[in-house]
């Protein structure tokens, strides 16, 4: 059994243990409430990011299809280009082959033309049709009809000259024809390349513009899927921080209540010595009371046998203490 001042101290002690235990109770459920503030800040941060994502994702789609639409613009005007190209080789190899053969027309005119400059075509005609027209009706001369069949021959073949040279000069206005359309063509296809290239030029431009700010775009995404991701490992953390937290809370809260049960019981315990240490002194006040009241009785009594005269309140006090009878 524990005296007062062992159960003084186990009291003193089990309430330490409780006010600390409270102390403890109080920090760590604020500690918790500061890693719920904490986990809410996360969760808004975690939908902002997520938000960025999504953004970035759009943003990125859009470009891949801006990229897509310049790609195949660009492939087409490369094919238009190649085909002008293919063209325009073949416009130069006709330039080429043209002028060889309006080259040769010309030498040939100009050889079938030495010294002929001043026939005519209709004068030589009217001068054959005369020819014939004396030959059928001159006398019969043999040596006549040899110079005007030498004649005939003569003229004939100045005829037959005069139509090569016309049939040159039609194939040369040809052939000059042809290279004046194979010149205004071949300018019109420089020109169609060059407005071509810088098409080719811009969509280039466009692109590589495009392509960079993609980058930018993945770079960025990244950028927010690593801190998504870091979010959400801090985000597990304090969660398990705040389990750790509330299972030690939980302990000292058991702890806690054990203790405030024991200190019930030792309250009880306390309360029953104060009890009896309240009876007990009372029957010692009690007792003391009496042995006084003797002593002073015995005193008064010998007064009272030596003759010497008591109060009324003296004699009620022998009475009480016994010593003399009430009758």
């Amino acid at each position: 059994m524990l005296n007062k001042d062992e159960l003084i101290q186990r009291i003193r002690s089990i309430s330490a243990q409780i006010e600390s235990a409270q102390k403890q109770i109080d920090e760590i459920s604020s500690a918790i409430n500061s890693r719920r503030a904490a986990l809410d800040s996360i969760r808004k941060q975690l939908a902002e990011v997520r938000a960025g994502i999504e953004e970035r994702r759009g943003e990125l789609q859009r470009i891949r299809s801006e990229i897509d639409a310049l790609a195949s613009r660009k492939s087409q005007i490369v094919s238009k280009i190649r085909d002008l190209k293919r063209e325009l080789a073949q416009i130069n190899a006709a330039l080429r082959d043209c002028r060889g053969k309006l080259a040769a027309h010309r030498r040939l005119l100009a050889t079938l033309g030495a010294g002929r400059e001043a026939l005519d075509k209709e004068r030589l005609r009217r001068v054959m049709e005369q020819l014939e027209e004396l030959f059928e009706t001159s006398p019969s001369d043999p040596e006549r009809e040899r110079q005007f069949i030498r004649y005939m021959s003569r003229v004939e073949r100045e005829l037959s000259v005069l139509d090569a040279l016309e049939r040159v000069r039609a194939c040369i206005s040809e052939l000059e024809a042809k290279i004046s359309e194979y010149l205004r063509r071949r300018d019109q296809i420089g020109s169609e390349i060059n407005r071509l290239v810088q098409d080719l030029n811009s969509v280039r431009g466009e692109l590589l513009r495009l392509r960079e700010t993609r980058q930018r775009g993945v770079e960025e995404l990244v950028r927010l899927k690593e801190k998504r991701d870091e979010l959400k490992r801090r985000r597990e953390e304090i969660k398990a921080e705040i389990v750790q937290l509330a299972l030690k809370r939980k302990e000292l809260v058991s702890r806690k209540m054990e203790a405030e049960e024991e200190l019930k019981k030792y309250a009880i315990l306390m309360r029953a010595v104060e009890l009896a240490e309240r009876a007990r002194d009372k029957v010692q006040a009690q007792v003391a009371a009496a042995q006084l009241a003797r002593q002073r009785g015995e005193a008064l009594l010998g007064k009272l046998l030596g003759g010497e005269r008591v109060s009324y309140d003296e004699l009620k006090l022998l009475i009480d203490a016994g010593l003399l009878g009430e009758e």
